[in-house]
């Protein structure tokens, strides 16, 4: 199921996302927002590597994958991602 979803959760700045959902996890996922993410090419191959992920492992998922990889940001973190994505994902529950 393909969600998209946009929110601006406490601490965080505009956040926009569109991802595909599958059996409870992550199939794809693309972060946007107002944020801001350095480097920027270190923060796509975090966003492919929650793919696989289960919804329930994003919020602490993001963040590791940030450290790791090295990836300063300002405006994002893993709740608020989180708080983005099963917002939207209910909201697309409810239309179904």
């Amino acid at each position: 199921m393909r969600i998209e979803g946009m929110g601006k959760p406490g601490g965080c700045k505009l956040i926009r996302i569109q991802a595909d959902i599958e059996e409870g996890g992550i199939k794809t996922i693309r972060i946007r927002g107002d944020f801001f993410a350095s480097p920027e090419e270190e923060f796509e191959k975090v966003e492919q590597r929650l793919a696989g992920l289960s919804l329930e492992e994003v919020a602490h998922s993001f963040d590791r994958l940030l450290r790791l990889a090295g990836v300063e940001v300002s405006g994002i973190s893993g709740d608020g991602l989180a708080s983005v994505l099963f917002s939207a994902l209910k909201n697309k529950e409810a239309l179904l």
